[in-house]
C-alpha cells in the first residue's frame, strides 16, 4: 500500500484477527457445530453471533459515534460513518471445517467505501485496503492478476437463489463456451480477497448483501481491478449483483454473464 495507513484501517485489522481467532476457538470447542438454519442452506452458528457481538463491542469502544450494519443483528446508529460487517462469510464452510470463509469489515463515510479488511483465518490471509492508497495481503502489496486471455482465465462464480434455478448453470455454460474455467467456494468475501491477491481472474454473484461484499469490493478496486455493483445507497439498502475482475477480462466476463441474465449489473 502507498501512503500511511490510517488509524481506522490499522485498528480494523487487529479487530478482524481477534474476531477470526474467536471463531476458530469456538469451532474447535464445539464439535456439535452449534448451528441453526435461518432458511434453505442458510445457517447461523453461535460463533457468528459471538463474533459479531465482539466486533460491535470493539467499534462501540473505539468509535461510539459510528453506525453499524451487520449480517446477524442489522443496523444500529445513524449518520454518515458506518461499519459494515459480516462476522463469518461462508458459515456453511466454517461449520463443516472447510477453509473458505472470512471475517469481513468495511468502513464507509459519506456514501464512499473508505477502508476494508477481509481476514481468512484458515488460509492465513489478511487483506486490507484504504481508498486511494492501494491494497495489501499479509502486509505485501496486492495486485490483481495479469491474465488477458479468456482461455487461461479462472472465474469464481457464486450462486444466488434470487437469480432463479436455471440462471447458474447457464452462467457456467456461457463461461465455458468462451474458454474460461470456473470454481465456486461459497464465500463472496473470500472470493474477492483471492481476486485482489491475484489468485483468480474474475468473480460474479447475482445477488450479494452489502456485508458480503463491501470490504471485498474496495480490496479489488485498490488492487487494480474493476467492480460493477449497484449505486451505493441502493446496494446498502437491498444488495444486488456484483461483478469483479482483473480489469483486463472485465468486458468478456460481463458479456458472458449478461447472456444468461435479464439486464446487467450497474456500475459501482
Amino acid at each position: 500500500m502507498s501512503g500511511k495507513m490510517n488509524n481506522r484501517l490499522e485498528w480494523a485489522q487487529a479487530v478482524a484477527v481477534e474476531a477470526g481467532q474467536l471463531a476458530v476457538r469456538m469451532r474447535t470447542s464445539r464439535p456439535d457445530r452449534f448451528a441453526q438454519r435461518k432458511s434453505h442452506q442458510d445457517f447461523v452458528t453461535a460463533a457468528d453471533l459471538a463474533v459479531e457481538d465482539l466486533i460491535r463491542q470493539r467499534i462501540g469502544e473505539r468509535y461510539p459515534e459510528d453506525a453499524i450494519l451487520g449480517e446477524e443483528k442489522g443496523a444500529t446508529g445513524a449518520g454518515g460513518s458506518v461499519w459494515i460487517i459480516d462476522p463469518i462469510d461462508g458459515t456453511s464452510n466454517f461449520m463443516r471445517g472447510l477453509p473458505d470463509w472470512a471475517v469481513s469489515i468495511g468502513y464507509c463515510r459519506d456514501a464512499r467505501i473508505e477502508c476494508a479488511v477481509v481476514y481468512a483465518p484458515d488460509m492465513d490471509l489478511l487483506g486490507a485496503a484504504q481508498a486511494g492508497c492501494g491494497a495489501a495481503v499479509n502486509s505485501r502489496e496486492a495486485r490483481v492478476s495479469d491474465c488477458r486471455h479468456v482461455e487461461e482465465a479462472l472465474v469464481l462464480l457464486g450462486r444466488s437463489a434470487r437469480d432463479g434455478g436455471d440462471a447458474y448453470p447457464q452462467q457456467v455454460q456461457n463461461l465455458i463456451d468462451i474458454g474460461m474455467e470456473y470454481r465456486r467456494n461459497g464465500s463472496a468475501a473470500y472470493s474477492l480477497l483471492t481476486l485482489a491477491a491475484g489468485r483468480v481472474d474474475a468473480f460474479f454473484e447475482a445477488h450479494l448483501n452489502p456485508w458480503d461484499a463491501v470490504a471485498g469490493i474496495l480490496l479489488v478496486e485498490e488492487a487494480g481491478g474493476s467492480v460493477d455493483y449497484p449505486p451505493y445507497a441502493e446496494f446498502i439498502d437491498r444488495g444486488g449483483p456484483v461483478l469483479a475482475s482483473n480489469s483486463k477480462l472485465h468486458e468478456a466476463t460481463r458479456a458472458a454473464i449478461s447472456k444468461s441474465r435479464n439486464g446487467g449489473t450497474g456500475q459501482g
